[in-house]
This record gives C-alpha cells, structure tokens and sequence, in this order.
C-alpha cells in the first residue's frame, strides 16, 4: 500500500510539473546572430570550449552523455556545467541580450532558478509541449536543443 502511495504521489508531482511547463512558456528573447558573433569571438574561449559551443551549433540536439562520448571528455567537471561558464564569458560580451535571457530562464523555470546556458540552447519539448527531462517523467536525460539562429549544420 506504501508502494501505491509513493508512486501515486510521484505521479502527480510529475503531473504538476507537466501542467507548469505547458502553461509557462514565454517567448524566448531572440539572439542578434551579429552580436553573439561578435561576443563569441570577443570572448577568449579556450580550444575545448569553442569546439563545445561549435559541436553543440552544429548537431542542435544533445544530451550531457551524448557531449562526454561524441567529444570524448572527462564526465567531471559536467559538460552542462562547463557549459554555464561559457555562456557567462559570451553573455558578458552582450549583457543586455544575456540579461534578457537570465530574466527569461528564471520565468520558465520551475523553480524560479537562472541557467546560463538558456543562452545558446533550451530543453527540448515532446508533442504535447513537455520538457524532455527526468524531472518531468519524459527521458532518462535532459535533451537540450541549440537555438534555431544559432544553428550551424547547414552551413
């Protein structure tokens, strides 16, 4: 009956969160393709991070494991992490834009919280316009999508 109970409880908490997430979407701030150009050279990204911002450009869809195998890196410190760094390195090179950003990440999350990365890509989203995340019931990893302007895999 614990057992039943439990499940019961994570269901509906999966639930609610499916309801926030489908009620919550807001338009995303679009990237100045220029600008970003601009700050991504302006921001001193070493080898390994530009080669992770342009394989994330070039293939738009991934997961944290799909990045540690497809460019054979260490698991620690997180590629997602690494990731957050990066973006702050580039946002701080288009603060305006990047604050757009921040503001709008904290008002899809939720919990309320900022992700940096929100600045180059955003959680993927099933038919019924639910995150592909663990925490929403839908994937065993979150599945993370390059945003359209940035997208670099037909060039």
């Amino acid at each position: 009956m614990k057992l039943i109970k439990k499940s019961l409880i994570q269901k509906t908490r999966i639930f609610q969160r499916k309801k926030k997430a489908t009620t919550n979407i807001l338009d995303r701030p679009i990237t100045p393709i220029e600008e970003f150009e601009r700050a991504l050279s302006k921001a001193a990204l070493t080898k390994e991070e530009s080669e992770l911002i342009d394989y994330i450009r070039y293939t738009s869809v991934f997961t944290q494991p799909s990045l540690i195998k497809d460019l054979k890196r260490p698991s620690k410190p997180p590629l997602l992490s690494v990731l957050c760094q990066i973006c702050r390195k580039i946002g701080s090179e288009m603060p305006d834009h990047f604050n757009k950003v921040i503001e709008w990440s904290i008002e899809i999350s939720d919990h309320d919280t900022k992700w940096d990365a929100h600045l180059i890509c955003a959680e993927a989203l099933n038919i019924d316009k639910i995150p592909l995340s663990p925490i929403h019931g839908t994937t065993l990893f979150d599945v993370l999508v390059v945003h359209k302007e940035l997208f670099l895999g037909f060039d």
